[in-house]
């Protein structure tokens, strides 16, 4: 007996905890200051067109050149032309008191905190469609007392601004429909091909089951928990009376019948979905708000980007014909492209997969990490030794395996699998010399590298140290990924595309953007994007480098590159760990571009010599300089400047200042480009004892 009352009494101790803890949350949230009127403007704005419109330059003039409703692929509907089997199975399955109480359902919402006290039963939810219409407008998921209190308090003040039909009909409109689907509108038309007022019992029953997960619950991924949820929710209108038990028996037997998965209207182009991607979240970062929030905010807003409309359709139109790619497409293989203004930072057109695009939302290519392979090294290594004065074009570095791993296993390989001995820091960059990158990476230090490209260059992908789910530490400190360009997460080739653009506009990096501005539907700018410019490197530096990814592609690993032979054309290739990834990032005097091959799931090489992704490049850029540059740019093409260097001999073999006695040994005597106060003074006398025997 006397246990009994210790428990009885530890009972009511921790339900007058709960009481007390519930009232001094609440009288937290009256004393607090909440934005109501935010609540009422984004109510609002959940009810205006859901059209965003996209504009471009075309020369001088501003063209529409997208009208989107796919942000969120709703089509509203007023609650008087929806089916009443979906009012009854929305209120049953998620708000039985909908009608009765005030925006919150207090005994609920007690007995939710005590079951998380005493874990009853498994936890169970408590948010009433008013809690649920302040979430889904304001978008805010943090799961904290405060957070809890607040939607009380903001439910409970719309309840008594809106009335009860019309807090229903926002609720049944930006309720999430699976698939970026927003509504009962536009799930009605895709799932069944029907009106809201349409729909029978047992497909309004599948409709409000998807809402509750539309992951778990899509009707095309998961048909089996698609129904098994929807029978649940008939369940629940059988409880409270809505339907009878024949109609109930007869509901569940029905099987689920959609429409064959489809696309409603046009689909938009990479270059859109990739502004609406920035937009989103800078409208998230600016004003503190979540991405539902900030999809309510474009609606009827107009977005002007920084698409070259021309640049744009010349990708589209080479990436979406098979012929101008590998046969192995077929296979899975796959590609992306990028090209920017390396003078404003502007992004001018982007694929993002290979192929005609056929939905929305797709996996980006040219967006998402990849690893970067050799294409790092010219950023990460030469660019800011040669900038330092610590390396010069004709220093001369060993070319053979740094150390050896059981005294057999050479490191790093180079690739192909040849060593030359004593080369040349320009003739170690043309070829990708692994084993030089290795020694210019301990010239220059892991955490100077690292610092340079995750603050400098924006690479924030970079992975200082983790570990991994086998509890492994990972970091992108170590030689492989600082180096050779093998990183934990890998860079984006957007990104890698931008940071070589400060290379062609002398050490300026300016920072990439893809719109200028968003004005929204009452015609205030949210969002404004300038040119953000970041000096790098020296001109100086800049230059010598591009001369040297000049010689990549003259007669390096880009050789196979044609365009370089009607302008100055330079950049880098890069090869990930096992051939899973081909890139080649390059530039003109007009434009940065970046091209990416290999498969979504690294399950395979990329295989054979070229999968041509070097030819498409140059067919991308061959293209775009015959039809961009005309009536743009000057009439002749311009080439990379080289005023700010000096172009100097030297000896072939030491890499210092020609004698005559180099001549006469027959040694090749070439030019390289160096950096005035950097210019070497050390003459070479490798070849005095052949002089002197003569």
């Amino acid at each position: 007996m006397k246990k009994i009352i210790i428990v009885i009494s530890i009972i009511l101790l921790s339900v007058t905890l709960v009481f007390g803890a519930f009232g001094s949350v609440m009288l937290y949230g009256i004393n607090k200051k909440i934005d109501y009127e935010l609540d009422d403007q984004l109510f609002d704005r959940a009810k205006q067109e859901t059209t965003t419109y996209y504009y471009a330059y075309d020369g001088l003039e501003l063209t529409e050149v997208w009208k989107s409703t796919r942000s969120s692929k709703r089509e509203w509907c007023n609650i008087e032309d929806v089916s009443r089997y979906l009012l009854d199975a929305f209120v049953s399955m998620e708000d039985r008191e909908f009608y009765n109480h005030n925006g919150v359902n207090v005994k609920r919402t007690l007995l939710a905190a005590i079951n998380e006290v005493f874990k009853f039963r498994s936890p169970f939810g408590a948010s009433t469609i008013t809690q649920q219409v302040i979430k889904n407008i304001s978008g805010d998921n943090e799961r904290s007392a405060e957070r809890k209190v607040n939607e009380i308090m903001r439910a409970m003040n719309l309840e008594k601004r809106r009335s009860k039909d019309d807090i229903l009909e926002l609720y049944i409109n930006i309720a999430p429909m699976s698939g970026n689907m927003y509504g009962v509108g536009i799930a009605s038309e895709v799932y069944f091909g029907k009106e809201p007022s349409e729909l029978n019992l047992h497909e309004a029953a599948t409709i409000v089951g998807i809402t509750n997960a539309p992951s778990r619950y899509n009707p095309y991924l998961y048909p089996e928990k698609c129904i098994e949820k929807r029978n649940k929710v008939l369940y629940a209108m059988l409880d409270t009376n809505k339907i009878s038990e024949e109609d109930y028996i007869n509901a569940v037997k029905e099987p689920l019948l959609v429409k064959n998965e489809g696309v409603i209207g046009e689909i938009s182009s990479w270059f859109i979905e990739t502004v609406r991607e920035d937009v989103l979240n800078d409208i998230c970062y600016r004003y503190n708000i979540s991405v539902p929030a900030a999809k309510l905010m474009l609606n009827g807003a107009k977005i002007i980007t920084t698409m070259n409309i021309e640049i744009q359709n010349i990708l589209e139109d080479v990436f979406e014909e098979e012929k101008n790619l590998s046969a192995n497409v077929k296979n899975g293989l796959n590609y992306s492209m990028v090209i920017s203004d390396p003078y404003s930072g502007d992004l001018l057109g982007v694929i993002g997969s290979a192929g005609k695009k056929n939905g929305e939302m797709l996996y980006n290519f040219a967006t998402k990490p990849i690893t970067p392979g050799s294409v790092m090294k010219p950023i990460a290594l030469y660019a800011p030794l040669i900038d330092s004065g610590l390396i010069n074009w004709s220093m001369q570095f060993e070319d053979t395996p740094v150390r050896y791993y059981d005294e057999e296993i050479p490191y790093p390989r180079n690739s192909p699998d040849v060593y030359d001995g004593s080369i040349s820091v320009n003739d170690a960059l043309a070829k990708s010399k692994n084993t030089v990158a290795i020694r210019l990476y301990d010239m220059l230090g892991a955490d100077k590298i690292f610092s340079n490209l995750f603050y400098d260059y924006g690479f924030d992908t970079l992975v200082k140290e983790e570990f991994n789910s086998k509890g492994e530490r990972v970091t992108d400190l170590a030689e492989a990924p600082l180096a050779l360009g093998q990183l934990t997460r890998g860079v984006s080739l957007r990104k890698l595309t931008e940071a070589y653009g400060a290379f062609a506009n002398d050490g300026v990096l300016c920072k990439g953007k893809s719109y200028h501005s968003v004005i929204d539907s009452n015609g205030a700018e949210i969002l404004c994007k300038g040119m953000e410019e970041k000096q790098l490197l020296s001109k100086s530096c800049a230059q010598v480098m591009t001369a040297m990814l000049k010689n990549v592609v003259d007669y390096g690993t880009a050789k196979q590159i044609r365009i370089k032979e009607s302008i100055d054309t330079a950049g880098k290739t890069g090869t990930s760990g096992g051939d899973l990834d081909r890139l080649f990032v390059g530039y003109t005097p007009y434009f940065s571009a970046g091209i990416w091959c290999g498969y979504y799931d690294k399950s395979m090489p990329v295989g054979g010599n070229y999968p041509n992704h070097l030819e498409i490049w140059d067919l991308v850029m061959k293209r775009i300089h015959n039809t961009c540059i005309k009536g743009v740019y000057d009439d002749e093409l311009l080439s990379f400047s080289v005023e700010s260097v000096v172009l100097q001999p030297y000896c072939a073999m030491s890499g210092m200042l020609p004698t005559e006695e180099c001549e006469l040994s027959d040694t090749e005597i070439k030019y390289g480009y160096y950096i005035e106060k950097y210019l070497p003074s050390d003459i070479c006398n490798l070849h005095d004892d052949i002089y002197n025997e003569e």
